[in-house]
């Protein structure tokens, strides 16, 4: 009996079965072109990059059914920030495909906590987020 357990145990070491029920990200449609985000700002309005210096990060989720439909998109969330650091009125501005990735951008970025801004808060925050070939990726 033994003996029948090490084989079974050596069986799946050597990759006889596989520990992993993921698949491989297989895209099923084109990534769509990145928008001019700074398009959708005004000239006293804060870019992502320019003037926020994140403390807690974590980066959305790709959603399971979007992943094992190779879907693709990105979403643009709008933001403030408010004296202590803390992510407030977070709304997406504009995504495509509208509405696929939404939730999972909106989940994250209300968590996001920043380097308290030197002058109070931050306002109109743009941050641009893009669910690509399965993983999830800041925008410029």
């Amino acid at each position: 009996m033994r003996n029948q357990y090490n084989a079974v145990f050596a069986f799946i070491v050597m990759g006889g079965v596989g520990c992993s029920t993921s698949k491989p990200f297989m895209p099923q449609s084109q990534y769509p072109p990145d928008p001019w985000v700074k398009g959708y700002s005004n000239p006293d309005d804060c870019l992502g990059g320019e003037k926020l210096a994140a403390i807690e990060f974590e980066m959305p989720n790709y959603p399971s059914q979007s992943y094992r439909t190779g879907r693709q998109g990105w979403v643009i969330m709008r933001l403030d920030v408010d004296a202590t650091g803390q992510t407030t009125n977070v709304a997406v501005e504009r995504s495509v495909p509208d509405g696929l990735f939404d939730g999972s951008a909106k989940k994250a970025v209300k968590a996001w906590t920043f380097q308290p801004p030197a002058n109070g808060g931050l306002q109109n925050c743009r941050v641009l987020l893009r669910y690509r070939a399965g993983s999830v990726t800041l925008g410029g």
